[in-house]
């Protein structure tokens, strides 16, 4: 009686095996395929973003809580910056607005991150960035909160002083994408089109 019991409860393990293992099959086969973008990277696994406090355009102070529930899109330079920044504001205003039919709670946030904040304060930013878009969002802070967070994202960032002593700051143009789960999604690298850019923000969001 004791061997069959013994056989039995092997039995037992070896079916739960096997269905589980059919089970996690058909998930598997079953789940979509991440999304192919026409214009950026897909990180797998997405990564976590490091805990950050700084000053915003719209609540006052934004952290890394403030990122929860929704997707957004961090753009990274600075309010006199002489081409690439007004560019690419201008670019993501259209792609804004391409986005205007998504369901409320599914629209992305857009987010330019100050990497010049001796010179950007809250008030310039806000009304450099209400130029392009009233919904657009600005950071800045300290200049070691930014170079925190900069350096857990792998932005690069370098000050270029002139012989007048003014100064320009190289950055990177590409736009990290974060998923309601706090976490960087992917990554969009330069050159941009409003209607690419829309439709890879529908892929990650719809996904």
């Amino acid at each position: 009686m004791q061997k069959q019991s013994l056989k039995f409860a092997a039995l037992i393990v070896v079916i739960a095996m096997v269905v589980g293992a059919w089970l996690s099959h058909i998930i598997t086969s079953t789940r979509a395929p991440a999304p192919s973008l026409l214009t950026g990277t897909i990180l797998t696994p997405p990564r976590p973003l490091p805990a950050f406090t700084l000053q915003d355009t719209h609540r006052g102070t934004s952290s890394t809580a403030s990122l929860a529930n929704h997707w957004s899109v961090l753009f990274f330079g600075y309010t006199t910056c002489p081409d690439v920044c007004p560019t690419t504001l201008a670019q993501l205003a259209t792609t804004h607005k391409l986005l205007g039919n998504l369901p409320i709670d599914s629209q992305p946030q857009f987010i330019f991150v100050s990497v010049d904040p001796k010179r950007d304060t809250v008030d310039k930013l806000s009304a450099y960035l209400n130029y392009f878009s009233p919904d657009f969002i600005g950071y800045t802070g300290l200049q070691q909160q930014i170079d925190s967070l900069t350096n857990s994202l792998g932005v690069p960032v370098m000050i270029q002083l002139a012989q007048d002593g003014s100064y320009t700051v190289d950055h990177s143009a590409s736009l990290f994408v974060i998923n309601p789960q706090q976490q960087l999604a992917a990554i969009l690298s330069p050159p941009y089109q409003p209607e690419t850019l829309a439709a890879d923000m529908r892929a990650l969001i719809t996904h």
